[in-house]
């Protein structure tokens, strides 16, 4: 009785054995997956996303709109023209092209938007932007219907939109009243033909981002190719928020903060990172005069770099150094000239040029001045500076950079 007990328990175990194995199944194979971050890693971009995706993404360097017999045609400059994928679609009186595995980047690197309005009759707006981190859309808006879009592929410049301009309609030989022969004039040709398209065409160019730098490896390198912490205030900073001290320009840099001076001057150091800095660096050379203040009127950009790093440029604290990157001579002219007014007497006129000192362009000037008085909350304590930078570049051969 012992034994036959034991047999019935032992086969009652192995079914409750078995149906518990075939319960947990369908639970095994649902927790694959352990939790939400192994699925989805929200820090990653979409450009990274798409390359651990397999996609590739293709660089297009440049827009190019030419007029046609029919309208206009938009090149997208690239040497893969035929890998671009396209799909689009009509919104209202837009025609719309997606591009999922392209960018609009510069050969610098920078991203651009082409913007061109009115280009011919009947199409108010053709634009070309970056849609997101790996997708260009091309828009284009008619004015009273969905513009006629054709696509071709070239070797040589790249994807082609061919864009048809609106044609009047004109009623057909058997609607067209009869006119008496007495007001039947010559036919005048149509110069609408021989008439010049007027094509505007406006770009943006996003002046915050700068790619590269040269403070760390003393050559013009990407900064995600560089292992130091480097961080960049453009030029268009210091238009934009009207700056005339290098101290209040490092305000923009995190871990950068004024020292306070004496006495309300203008001159005064830094702490970078907790340590003072009196100094700076111009165009990678030590520039340790900390009683004069530093004019802005010919940098061109401010790169900080923190850290022990800024060991690489001799005696310099820990904490970091300050490297200004002054203007250069450019290729093709430049004029420009501004008067700034505030408080407490202050006036500043400044100008800037540049251009060409010979034809074949091996001499080149840049030439910066700037004068500022003003004066102060505080009696006796006023600031009147005189400033002039000359700059001249000679392009010895074609492979030092002459044309």
């Amino acid at each position: 009785m012992v034994c036959g007990n034991l047999a019935e328990k032992s086969h009652v175990l192995l079914a409750v054995g078995v149906i518990s194995m075939l319960m947990m199944q369908p639970a095994q194979a649902e927790s694959d997956i352990s939790s939400l971050q192994d699925v989805v890693n929200p820090h990653k971009s979409a450009a990274l996303l798409a390359q651990e995706s397999g996609v590739i993404v293709i660089q297009v360097t440049g827009v190019q709109a030419n007029p046609t017999e029919q309208g206009v045609e938009i090149i997208l400059q690239t040497t893969q023209g035929e890998k671009l994928q396209i799909t689009n679609r009509n919104t209202e009186n837009s025609f719309i092209a997606d591009i999922p595995n392209a960018q609009l980047r510069l050969p610098s690197g920078d991203g651009f938007t082409f913007r061109s309005e009115n280009p011919v009759e009947g199409i108010t707006e053709i634009t070309v932007t970056n849609f997101d981190g790996n997708t260009i859309r091309v828009t284009v808006a008619g004015e009273a219907s969905v513009p006629s879009v054709a696509l071709f592929d070239s070797p040589e410049e790249g994807l082609i939109f061919s864009i048809a301009g609106a044609v009047a309609s004109t009623p057909s030989p058997q609607q067209q009243p009869e006119k008496p022969e007495s007001e039947i004039q010559a036919e005048q040709p149509s110069t609408q033909d021989n008439q010049p398209i007027e094509l505007v065409v406006t770009g943006q160019q996003d002046g915050y981002r700068v790619p590269n730098a040269s403070t760390a490896t003393k050559t013009d390198t990407p900064l995600r190719d560089i292992p130091a912490s480097i961080q960049v205030i453009p030029r268009r900073i210091l238009e934009d928020q009207k700056t005339k001290r290098l101290q209040d320009a490092l305000e923009n840099v995190s871990g950068v903060r004024k020292r306070d001076n004496f006495g309300g001057s203008n001159a005064g150091g830094y702490n970078i990172r907790g340590f003072d800095q009196a100094g700076n660096f111009r165009n990678g050379f030590s520039d340790n005069d900390s009683y004069s203040s530093v004019d802005t009127a010919n940098i061109d950009r401010i790169e900080v770099l923190k850290g022990p790093a800024s060991v690489l440029f001799g005696q310099a604290e820990p904490g970091g150094i300050v490297n200004i990157v002054t203007k250069q001579p450019l290729s093709t002219p430049y004029y420009s000239a501004e008067f700034n007014v505030g408080n407490y007497a202050f006036y500043r006129p400044s100008f800037d040029i540049s251009g060409l000192l010979t034809d074949d362009g091996s001499l080149l000037y840049r030439l910066n001045v700037a004068y500022q008085n003003s004066e102060s909350f505080r009696d006796f304590n006023f600031t009147e500076r005189i400033f002039v930078a000359p700059v001249i570049t000679w392009n010895i051969s074609d492979r030092t950079g002459g044309k």
